[in-house]
């Protein structure tokens, strides 16, 4: 079982995944959503496996939860887009 600091942390980092994917391309282009993801994605490859495969299955159990299918589809492709899957 997480805590609830480690399911804060995942949900606020699926939050702004999901504020990136979902911006429009005048607020934040898909350049500024890289130059802002991969120091994420570089610090979340030096996880070991098993900690990023349970990041995954978190971040997989939000999207469960969501209602909005724009949402919903955002975070479902979080993992692979945090790089956690590789």
């Amino acid at each position: 079982m997480k805590t609830t600091l480690e399911r804060a942390l995942a949900k606020a980092l699926t939050e702004i995944v999901i504020w990136l994917d979902l911006s429009d391309d005048d607020v934040i282009g898909p350049e500024a959503t890289m130059e802002v993801l991969e120091p994420v994605i570089a610090l979340l490859q030096r996880l070991p496996g098993q900690d990023r495969q349970a990041l995954a299955d978190l971040i997989s159990q939000f999207a469960q939860q969501e209602t909005d299918p724009e949402r919903q589809s955002t975070v479902i492709e979080a993992p692979e887009t945090l790089g956690l899957l590789a």
